[in-house]
């Protein structure tokens, strides 16, 4: 049989080789005989009825779910809206926000105590740099408070305790905080300083 050959051009491509077509035909249903198509391997469809199947079985409800376990770390939104409010704090505590500004991230109930805790934690900050330049004025940029380490757990869904580490020139700060979600809004419940 002669075959005809195409080349590719220059590449990784292969070359398409192209062949005559037959001189017969395949052969058409009427006729085709049984025995030239079938092989010994070949299997056969059994068309018999099949039995019939057992009626469904009621579907269990699924076990309830297990106890979520205390964990280190929480979820996205608990540490995004963590970060938020810590954010929110070294700016109250460095002097860039008033501490009332807590007040907007804070449970209703316990947002008189969380700005007491930052207005409280402003005033110690502004002490220690009085403190640390008393002949002369202060700085025109004085060290500001920045925060070393953040430490969360999600004791339960909704709600996140954070454990944070801050520093002001040689000073080394410890913040604790727990957030509650209500009403699809993360909310300070606790701030305390030490």
């Amino acid at each position: 049989m002669r075959r005809t050959v195409g080349l590719a051009p220059r590449g990784s491509r292969p070359s398409i080789s192209l062949r005559r077509v037959p001189p017969c035909e395949p052969p058409f249903d009427d006729e085709i005989e049984p025995a030239v198509w079938a092989t010994a391997h070949q299997l056969a469809f059994d068309w018999s009825p099949s039995p019939p199947s057992p009626p469904p079985r009621p579907i269990a409800p699924p076990p309830p779910p297990l106890p979520r376990s205390v964990v280190a770390g929480a979820s996205q939104e608990a540490k995004l809206a963590v970060h938020r409010f810590v954010r929110l704090c070294v700016e109250v505590l460095n002097g860039h926000r008033p501490p009332a500004h807590l007040r907007q991230f804070s449970r209703p109930e316990e947002a008189a105590g969380v700005v007491a805790q930052g207005l409280a934690g402003a005033r110690r900050v502004a002490e220690l740099r009085k403190a640390a330049h008393p002949a002369r004025r202060p700085p025109r940029r004085p060290s500001p408070v920045a925060v070393i380490r953040l430490r969360l757990c999600e004791p339960r869904p909704g709600a996140v305790e954070a454990a944070v580490a801050l520093v002001t020139g040689d000073r080394t700060w410890a913040m604790a905080l727990r957030m509650e979600l209500h009403q699809q809004a993360w909310s300070a419940t606790t701030l305390r300083l030490i």
